[in-house]
């Protein structure tokens, strides 16, 4: 009888210790899933902190001072087309009266706004990074950025003269700066866009 017992006694403590393990295995299996989903939950923050974070669209306009790497395509002789990539950047904006006295000192024949209009003037900078040709230089002009008002509408350009002017050839490794110079609305929170040799707009911001 006392074997009997003891035998019971045995395989109870047997199950009871199987029951045991098994009761904890499902933890273990929750708990590697819920690790799984942290992972997958943090990797998808990141991808979309580094969209967020992407700069040139007109919800998301470059800053002023910061450089954006933009795709440009260079002519030849007979406008045969050669990829290449430039570093842009808008060092500094200026607008109002410090932009009519220095354009005024200019030249004489610069126009005064019209009134409800000022002068906005930008710090350009670009640098020819790399080219698929070494025979022809790529040209970086003002007339390359277009203003473009609070409403979605484009500003015409102005002649304004003056040095030094946003314009020039250069080949890799060259740079290229100057001031471009026009007339907006007072108080306008205007965006210059700039088309790259993917016909997409890149967007600047000017405050």
């Amino acid at each position: 009888m006392k074997k009997l017992l003891l035998f019971t006694t045995f395989v109870s403590a047997m199950l009871l210790a199987a029951c045991g393990e098994e009761a904890v295995e499902p933890e273990n299996t929750t708990s590697d899933v819920e690790v799984e989903q942290d992972v997958k939950t943090t990797e998808e923050s990141k991808e979309n902190a580094i969209e967020e974070g992407a700069f040139g669209k007109r919800s998301n306009p470059v800053p002023v001072g910061t450089t954006q790497p933009v795709d440009i395509v260079i002519y030849d002789n007979e406008s045969n087309s050669f990829a290449g990539k430039a570093d842009i950047t808008i060092t500094d904006v200026k607008r109002g009266q410090e932009v009519l006295d220095f354009v005024k000192g200019q030249n004489e024949f610069n126009e005064t706004p019209p009134e409800g209009y000022e002068y906005i003037m930008l710090n350009v900078k670009a640098t020819l990074k790399e080219a698929e040709t070494e025979d022809y230089a790529w040209l970086a002009d003002g007339w390359d950025f277009n203003f473009i008002g609070e409403d979605g509408s484009p500003y015409e350009m102005v002649s304004v003269v003056h040095e030094p002017a946003y314009h020039g050839e250069v080949y890799v490794g060259g740079t290229v700066e100057g001031l471009i110079i026009n007339q907006v609305k007072v108080n306008d929170p205007i965006k210059v866009v700039y088309e790259d040799g993917n016909w997409d707009n890149v967007f600047f911001s000017t405050k």
